[in-house]
């Protein structure tokens, strides 16, 4: 038994596609790189480089994975490639200048990006996308069913369009979002801070939305067809409506702005 245990894991090591290929790659750029990814076969991480280096760590596990990886001048493009579908085919790691430009494109792979402070670009189909530790960073993301989990996200420009796909935002602060999902859910989660502005729009789906009693917001919700909650708690420095104008002139000072719309999902507000 022992001696065909061992003979069928060297059958099993030697199939085709079963190898594991590790490459590394560098690219020395100027201020605002324009950094490229396209990869439909599996997860993309994206991270910090703290120099002008742009460094590409691939893992394929099929033999049927080749890479396209160029340069030309100020702008990298890199690129998965496979006969054969799947999305564990190939691992992406790229660290990037802080400053850089960053466009990504996936349909089944998930997406990271974790730390940067530039200007990013993530599409997906059913992929999940998790950005976290963001700051002064402009970010738009648009995906068709997979989930979206924004964490830890600071004085940044948000602009998130999904389909089916839940969106789910915690302890983003003192950012600008608009957020807008035909038929998935969306969370908020955290202090706002003193200056942020959230749009929150669904079409079918429903808003939850939880902040601190202590933070001081503005609040207007409304739902064509779905519940809404009608009587927002108030605290000191804080004002609620059921309904009106979308474009929210703050009454108070140091307040954010919260406009919830949906057309047949339900909108829920807690004040913990």
């Amino acid at each position: 038994m022992r001696f065909s245990a061992v003979i069928a894991l060297l059958l099993i090591i030697s199939l085709p596609g079963s190898a594991q290929d590790k490459k590394e790659f560098s690219y020395t750029v100027g201020p605002h790189a324009f950094i490229s990814i396209t990869n439909h076969y599996g997860p993309t991480t994206i991270k910090p480089s703290r120099n002008r280096q742009v460094v590409v760590t691939t893992v394929s596990y099929s033999k049927a994975v080749s890479f396209e990886n160029e340069q030309h001048g100020n702008r990298v493009e890199l690129r998965a490639m496979s006969p054969q579908e799947g999305s564990a085919l190939v691992d992406y790691t790229v660290l990037v200048p802080s400053d850089s430009l960053i466009n990504v494109r996936s349909s089944a792979g998930a997406i990271y990006a974790q730390g940067l402070g530039g200007d990013l670009v993530l599409q997906a189909e059913t992929a999940t996308v998790e950005v976290s530790d963001l700051s002064d960073a402009h970010l738009h993301v648009s995906t068709l069913g997979g989930p979206l989990i924004l964490v830890n996200i600071r004085n940044s420009h948000l602009n998130i369009r999904s389909v089916d796909g839940d969106v789910t935002l915690h302890n983003v602060t003192g950012s600008s979002a608009e957020v807008n999902s035909a038929h998935g859910r969306i969370n908020y989660d955290g202090n706002p801070g003193p200056a942020g502005e959230f749009r929150l729009m669904s079409h079918s789906g429903d808003i939850y939305i939880s902040i601190p009693a202590s933070a001081s917001v503005e609040i207007s919700s409304h739902s064509v067809n779905g519940k809404s909650d009608e009587y927002l708690p108030k605290r000191d420095g804080v004002s609620a409506r059921s309904s009106g104008n979308p474009f929210l002139k703050s009454t108070t000072t140091n307040a954010s702005r919260f406009v919830l719309r949906s057309f047949k999902g339900n909108i829920r507000v807690s004040r913990p």
